[in-house]
């Protein structure tokens, strides 16, 4: 089915009622790619980076607004999974899969791969992590100890999924929690195994996946990951040489795999991430469907992990409506103990389809308002695209960038887009309508063509569809009782040719006008 909406855009209604989220294309046009990884640094926040799938790196110098691509061609591959972070002595970090030239597919992933510069990208070293002979090394995550009162400050961490055979449903393919570590002043890599359990080799719910680490303020290392329908947690008091006792600190219902859950999507997921603040504070966020729905939940612990409190539900929408919400991610602004939270939102659709991303602070261990980044909902790509593993925020002394995978139904193109925000900008727009705007999709693997439209402060609005003089579909919302609506049409209920959508309100109209072309 082919659907354009280039041809006519007419009168737009209302137009900029209230601030809009600045919203920056890594390559203007956009560029093919998902699973964005950003970082600020902070002794010079206008310098951040950026990588996303599968091999793309980004520098910008003016905080964000404007990104210069620099290609890395790593002796071990660069592959996918891109993971960013910037310390303070300014040293960039990029981790990523491997990509063996002498391999296939999955298994040229037989290694983690982190790279290093210190000079702003202009050079750098690489590393290959964690290589077995025969087993697939995946999703990896990074962290620094960078705490003044720690015995091991200036190391470096990477925790990730070690798969005996990827994908295999062989009971004696196993999936572990592997993790590194290398001293500040040194350039080698010791490996330990974090995980006490095993799980399967599927890359599902009972595969273990999705490590990511904290460093406590005396160096403790807090390691977290999904798998078997729970959140666990192990750690480390001496650098990462040797771990505890796996915990469960949380059941997932529902698992961390998201496969056919999600309508629109080849698949995502509600992995855990944890941080740690000045306090020593620890910050886990993740997802499950306890509510029947996808919700984000936050927990917080003060004693290092051994009592947690009761979970946070952090999007605000009815409980159990059927709209989910997936694909956390955290980060810790560090000059003011300040986590922002950011997921993927489906709360203004109708149908469960159209798509935003949400923020939230946490100050003080107390939520704040909800913001919504997206200044209009997207309509996500179908099941057959990849749309990326995680999305990706940062901040550092209130500036906050979010990092997001986006999908032009129109240019049919799925790519980056940077979140240019403040914690000033964010607190002030808060509870913002945005502007007043109408979508239109076929949405891939279905038979319907949706109509999402937005009206912030109107009472009342006709939607209508038409082709010459035949009106095929006419819609009164009176009263409208919310400032989005959706509208599902059956494809096998309109022919062929090039129709008209308009939307009026108050003696204005908006209106465009499209070709629908056969399956």
């Amino acid at each position: 089915m082919q659907l354009r909406r280039d041809l006519i855009v007419a009168c737009l209604m209302v137009q900029n009622l209230m601030a809009q989220t600045p919203l920056i294309d890594v390559i203007p046009g956009g560029l093919e790619s998902n699973e964005p990884s950003l970082a600020i640094y902070p002794n010079n926040p206008n310098v951040q980076i950026l990588g996303s799938n599968t091999d793309y790196f980004f520098i910008s110098e003016d905080a964000g607004y404007n990104w210069k691509f620099i290609s890395l061609k790593p002796k071990e591959g660069f592959y996918g999974d891109p993971v960013t972070y910037i310390d303070k002595q300014g040293r960039f970090y990029l981790a990523s899969l491997s990509q063996n030239p002498g391999l296939e597919w999955p298994e040229h992933f037989d290694r983690i791969v982190l790279q290093t510069s210190d000079d702003n990208g202009q050079t750098w070293k690489s590393s290959g992590i964690g290589y077995r002979p025969g087993k697939m090394q995946d999703k990896p995550w990074i962290a620094v100890d960078e705490n003044k009162a720690s015995s091991y400050k200036g190391s470096v961490y990477v925790s990730w999924t070690e798969f005996d055979k990827y994908g295999s449903k062989d009971s004696r393919d196993s999936s572990r929690i592997r993790f590194a570590f290398r001293r500040y002043d040194s350039d080698t890599f010791t490996t330990a195994v974090v995980s006490d359990t095993c799980g399967d080799a599927i890359d599902n719910d009972g595969t273990l996946e999705g490590a990511t680490c904290a460093v406590g303020v005396w160096g403790e290392i807090y390691c977290v990951w999904a798998g078997k329908n729970k959140i666990w947690m192990d750690v480390s008091h001496n650098g990462g040489k040797t771990w505890g006792v796996d915990q469960v600190i949380a059941e997932q219902t529902g698992g961390w795999a998201i496969v056919a859950d999600i309508p629109g999507l080849m698949r995502s997921n509600n992995m855990p991430f944890i941080k740690s603040d000045a306090r020593g504070n620890l910050y886990l966020v993740y997802g499950d469907k306890r509510n029947g729905d996808y919700d984000i939940f936050l927990k917080m612990s003060s004693d290092g992990g051994k009592i947690w409190t009761e979970d946070i539900r952090l999007n605000n929408d009815t409980k159990g409506n059927g709209r989910d919400q997936y694909m956390p991610h955290i980060a810790m602004d560090v000059s003011s103990s300040i986590l922002y939270a950011v997921w993927y939102d489906r709360r203004h659709s109708e149908n469960n389809i159209y798509t935003d991303v949400y923020l939230r602070a946490v100050v003080k261990g107390k939520p704040g308002k909800e913001y919504r980044i997206t200044n209009q909902s997207f309509c996500p790509p179908g099941k057959k695209v990849f749309f990326g593993d995680y999305i990706a925020v940062a901040a550092y002394k209130g500036i906050i960038r979010a990092a997001f995978t986006d999908f032009d139904n129109q240019s049919a193109l799925t790519s980056v887009k940077i979140a240019a925000l403040s914690e000033g900008f964010v607190k002030r727009n808060a509870e913002t309508p945005k502007s007043a705007y109408m979508e239109m999709s076929v949405l891939p693997d279905t038979t319907l063509f949706l109509v999402h439209f937005a009206l912030p402060r109107m009472k009342s609005c006709t939607l209508e569809m038409s082709r010459g003089r035949q009106i095929l579909h006419k819609q009164l919302f009176d009263p409208l009782h919310a400032e989005e609506q959706e509208v599902a049409l059956p494809l096998n209920k309109i022919p062929p040719g090039v129709y008209k959508v308009s939307l009026s309100a108050k003696g204005s109209k908006m209106t465009r006008e499209l070709y629908i072309g056969k399956p």
